[in-house]
């Protein structure tokens, strides 16, 4: 503003001197005189105006340029000569040219000072522009320019810093606020009105005595002032009550000073932890959630520093190892107890360490708190980086329990598959030796005193024990289903034991009955099988006498009982069949029920009847559970599922065989079933068409055989199945009845065929009076 004020004063200079010039014209010496004064003044001006960075011009009334100083020149790129006499647009971009000659025509119009910023390309300049005068009259226009690029550059980074810390403030999750040494708020951001619900505009000038009333304002305002006077950060945790309930912060709060470094008021910066404080409590909850299910699944986690050497071991890890709920942390692997698994964890160890080898164990400890012998399975990994080997372990003695059932129950299935095929093959041989003998005995029935009579009712005795054995070779088989039907387990028990009683007079029989059992669905005559054979285990173990303690019970399984057992949750009636015999080692119950296994000498034991006992409750979906220990006896528990049904009492039938004059489709592969059958149902009175595959029987009745009544189809068959026979025969003949035949008991398939509309099964070996009433049962329907 001084150079501007000096230049001012100057033109009034060159103004008066001119005019002086024009007095002095009259005189030569006066004239002299002026121009020397006059040109040692412009001089001067000349060197006031070079001398200076701004740009100074002189414009005449037409905006042409009539004086510009050295530094305009230089901005220009020209020099003096060839500035003087051009205007604006001789000399710049059009639309600065325009903005330059607006603000003159300003200044010489309104006779002021215009002052003005204007853009030359990518730089910017504050103009002075003010009326020249000549005689107190406008004469053009001067003018100085100043250039103000860097400045409005820092001007506008100010700006932009401003802005962002104003945006970031403003946006901060943070609660950002400021008071003054009073206390009273001066600003706040947006977060401290969500959270607070107090808007900036009934909190600025106000104090937090004012806006949060009670304990929680004045805590505010005590912290503020511990902060202003002791001129330091402080940093707490402070907690806030409204209507959303409690919500935690964590304030940093600092002083702020004026320019003298006295404390003027402060600054607080407060971040919300609620979420913080509920992840810590939901953290605290997962963790009591984890050392929960450790103890469910028996598993635990562990932790060895390499460095010193301690181990961290979680409260199911403890347990498992029998450690109690002691620390935590232990000095060693040498405080768990290994035994001789000791050296083998320690190279399974150092292969993970030292060569990268899965570390994956098994072992056995016993616990020394209980003395309990426990399966271990762990796994580690090593984390280099901390130096540290993190593993897990898990109590697997009831899984290996479960493998060891498992490998059990794979071995019955192999034996079973080979003795049920056995069975199979000499049922159809017993249907042969069955089928001639009720020939031969229809035949000589008219006699009564014929001797052949008595032997050929032999033959059927011997060949109804060997069905008998076959029977329990299916039973043990699982081959196919069993004749199941609802029953009252009470009653089966109380048959079986007396029947078995009045065999074995030494023993004692205490029974213990359920007052209102529920059903049961099983195959009578297979549980019955069961029963005897665990009569006679409990009497081989008595051989000087003693007692069998039977129970029936109404239970429910819980799910860890079932899971441990392979079978479902529910409602089981339960049969214990207790002796106070010898009892049994471990090791002999962990075999008792493999095919062929027996502790009796040579002769006198087959080690089926177990096998056949875990064979048939299984194909029941049931359980038999053994408990014995060497001299306290032993007990086998079953559990039969539970069924809603009503018990069916078995009704006695007459064993006279019923004729009939219907024509019959005889279907069996074996040639001599085939042959008896025949003659079988001819001496019934039936006419029979005979056909040994699923192909001919098709054949027959697709080529008009005539009229056939019913069908008596061999299930198991080569090439066609009964199965797939029985569709054939449907899709020709859809009225035609079908009896299945078969030397397995009822299956799966046979249901499902059953099922899509066949009448009826019956199995081999069966004598004449039985298939008579199979077939009459059929027909009359």
């Amino acid at each position: 503003m001084n150079t501007l004020k000096t230049t001012q004063e100057l033109t009034r200079e060159i103004s008066l001197l001119k005019h002086r010039i024009r007095e002095l014209e009259k005189s030569e010496t006066h004239y002299r005189k002026a121009v020397e004064e006059l040109g040692s003044s412009l001089q001067q001006l000349r060197l006031l105006i070079d001398a200076g960075p701004d740009f100074f011009f002189l414009k005449d009334l037409d905006l042409t340029y009539q004086l510009v100083n050295a530094a305009n020149a230089q901005f220009f790129g020209r020099t003096e000569a060839e500035i003087m006499g051009k205007n604006d647009y001789d000399l710049m971009p059009s639309e600065a040219a325009i903005a330059c000659q607006q603000s003159d025509r300003l200044a010489i119009t309104e006779k002021r000072t215009v002052i003005a910023t204007e853009p030359v390309g990518a730089r910017f300049y504050e103009t002075y522009k003010f009326p020249f005068l000549v005689k107190g009259k406008v004469a053009g226009v001067a003018g100085i320019v100043r250039d103000i690029t860097e400045r409005k550059l820092a001007e506008e980074e100010l700006r932009k810093s401003r802005a962002l810390l104003s945006d970031m403030i403003e946006n901060s999750g943070a609660l950002i606020c400021v008071k003054d040494r009073d206390g009273r708020y001066e600003m706040v951001n947006r977060k401290w009105q969500e959270v607070t619900g107090i808007s900036r505009e009934n909190t600025i000038g106000r104090t937090d005595e004012e806006l949060f009333p009670g304990p929680t304002g004045k805590l505010f305002r005590r912290n503020d002032l511990e902060v202003m006077e002791s001129g330091s950060v402080m940093e707490k945790e402070e907690v806030l009550e409204g209507e959303q309930g409690k919500r935690f912060f964590i304030s940093i709060k600092f002083p702020l000073r004026d320019q003298d470094g006295s404390v003027s008021g402060m600054c607080a910066m407060i971040t919300e932890i609620t979420a913080r404080k509920s992840v810590e409590e939901q953290l605290a909850i997962s963790r009591d959630r984890l050392s929960r299910a450790e103890i469910i699944s028996r598993s635990g986690n562990w932790e060895f520093d390499m460095e010193t050497k301690n181990v961290f071991m979680s409260r199911g890890a403890r347990r498992i190892f029998g450690l109690g709920d002691g620390a935590l942390t232990i000095s060693g692997m040498k405080e768990i107890p290994l035994p001789k698994y000791r050296q083998p964890l320690n190279d399974a160890l150092h292969g993970l360490i030292t060569d990268g080898r899965p570390y994956d164990v098994e072992f056995k400890i016993r616990r020394p708190d209980t003395a309990e012998v426990v399966d271990i399975h762990s796994v580690a990994e090593y984390d280099r980086d901390r130096n540290v080997v993190f593993g897990i372990i898990q109590d697997i003695t009831d899984r290996k329990e479960l493998e060891s059932q498992l490998l059990q129950a794979r071995k019955l299935e192999a034996i079973g598959t080979l003795a049920g095929g056995i069975a199979h093959d000499f049922n159809n041989i017993l249907m042969g030796i069955q089928g001639y003998a009720s020939l031969m005995m229809s035949e000589k029935m008219e006699d009564a005193g014929h001797p052949d009579l008595e032997r050929l009712k032999s033959i059927e005795e011997q060949v109804k024990s060997a069905s008998n054995l076959t029977r329990q070779l299916l039973g043990f088989a699982r081959a196919g289903g069993y004749e199941i039907r609802p029953a009252d387990m009470n009653e089966i028990v109380r048959e079986t034991s007396a029947m078995f009683h009045r065999t074995r007079k030494e023993l004692t029989i205490r029974e213990e009955y359920e007052r209102h059992p529920w059903t049961v669905e099983v195959d009578r005559g297979q549980i019955e099988q069961v029963l005897l054979n665990l009569y006679l285990n409990a009497w081989h173990a008595m051989p000087a006498g003693g007692e069998i303690h039977l129970t029936t019970a109404n239970a429910v399984v819980d799910g860890s009982f079932a899971a441990l057992h392979g079978i479902p949750p529910g409602k089981y009636v339960r049969v214990g069949i207790a002796d106070t015999g010898m009892g049994m080692e471990e090791e002999t119950m962990k075999r008792i029920f493999d095919p062929f296994f027996t502790t009796k000498e040579m002769g006198r034991g087959t080690g089926l009847g177990l096998a056949m006992v875990y064979g048939i409750m299984k194909g029941h979906k049931g359980l038999v559970d053994v408990r014995s220990k060497p001299g306290q006896g032993a007990t086998f528990t079953l559990y039969f599922p539970a069924s809603e049904k009503k018990v069916l009492r078995e009704r006695r039938t007459v064993s006279k065989a019923l004729r009939g004059s219907e024509t019959i489709l005889l279907v069996d592969d074996e040639s001599t079933v085939l042959r008896v059958t025949k003659r079988m149902l001819e001496s019934l009175g039936y006419t029979v068409h005979a056909m040994n595959s699923g192909p001919d029987a098709i054949s027959f009745l697709r080529d008009g055989g005539g009229t056939v009544d019913l069908v008596l189809l061999d299930m198991v068959m080569p090439g066609m199945s009964g199965g797939e026979t029985f569709d054939r025969i449907r899709e020709l003949n859809s009225s035609v009845k079908v009896i299945l035949s078969s030397g397995y008991s009822m299956d799966s398939e046979a249901r499902m065929i059953i099922g899509k509309g066949c009448a009826g099964f019956i199995q081999k070996p069966y004598n004449m009076a039985l298939l008579s009433r199979k077939i009459r049962e059929v027909l009359e329907k």
